[in-house]
């Protein structure tokens, strides 16, 4: 039966809500790509170690040493979400009031961001990174708990791209520290305009309010990308496309997050059911590289 509905443009309004929601994950090792891959297929996340610079001593073997330390972490795609919304004949009648489609769409991939990055960030515990190294409350944060979160991960050996991923509250205390968002002290005007912290003493910010309180009152953390290895597939274009009104495979070209989004008849129940599936796994990886954040009280 032929609608009106607009799978491709729903489609990626959940999708795009679900890429923005998930952005932290790039502070991690990933490997996310549309490669179509099954529930319980393993991928191997490489892990990028030291490279050291030793004295140039003439010989037939100083330009053929060996170095750089490549390891790697195999991650098991054994985490498969669905998203489900049920829509009736007269709802997909409605369809062109295009503001509540909107807005429906974008509470599919809320719940499903919010769902995926609570199960990763289960793994934000002390038994696998060790004792929290700020016990500040959210709301005190100022430039002085991000240059220790760096300071930090500097002495923990820590190479690469350092992140810094804090709840809300701890946003709302960094926008209110005037030597981190006037724009005499940083060059432009960002902070102050968008909110948008970005860069900060060596750190990529990220603010969520995703963030499990995992049972030690976390708010936040610093960390390396060799922290948790993270991977992600498409579920693939496997499904018998006779059975189905839509089926819309989706990956963002910056972050390589990738989903499914499919739609359905169902001739028992008289309706249509559309769908968002994630496939996905992680692991902790260096236990080094992430440094938590409690507060005081844990």
């Amino acid at each position: 039966m032929a609608t009106v509905f607009n799978d491709t443009l729903f489609g990626q309004t959940a999708f795009q809500a679900l890429v923005d929601l998930l952005t932290p994950l790039s502070a991690f090792s990933t490997d996310i790509s549309a490669e179509v891959k099954s529930e319980g297929s393993a991928v191997v996340v490489p892990l990028f170690g030291n490279i050291t610079t030793t004295t140039f001593t003439q010989s037939t073997t100083v330009m053929e040493q060996t170095g750089g330390a490549l390891s790697a972490i195999t991650v098991t795609l054994d985490k498969r979400k669905i998203t489900p919304i049920d829509l009736t004949l007269q709802q997909l009648a409605e369809s062109s009031n295009a503001g509540r489609w909107d807005k429906w769409a974008y509470q599919l991939g809320k719940s499903m961001a919010q769902t995926v990055l609570t199960d990763i960030w289960s793994l934000l515990l002390t038994t696998n990174f060790g004792a929290a190294v700020i016990t500040t409350a959210s709301a005190n944060y100022t430039r002085t708990q991000l240059i220790e979160a760096r300071r930090q991960l500097k002495i923990a050996g820590v190479r690469g791209n350092y992140s810094f991923i804090g709840n809300s509250v701890i946003e709302g205390g960094l926008l209110g520290d005037t030597n981190i968002v006037n724009a005499l002290n940083r060059g432009d005007t960002t902070a102050i305009k968008n909110g948008d912290l970005g860069m900060l003493f060596g750190l990529q910010t990220y603010m969520s309010d995703v963030i499990p309180s995992n049972s030690i009152s976390l708010t936040g953390f610093a960390c390396g990308q060799e922290g948790i290895a993270f991977a992600m597939r498409d579920l693939g274009n496997y499904l018998p496309s006779g059975d189905y009104e839509a089926v819309e495979q989706m990956v963002d070209d910056e972050t390589g997050i990738t989903a499914l989004y499919t739609r359905h008849w169902s001739r028992a129940q008289g309706k249509y059911f559309a769908n968002l599936h994630c496939l996905y796994g992680y692991s902790a990886a260096v236990t080094g590289a992430v440094k938590l954040f409690t507060t005081p009280t844990t």
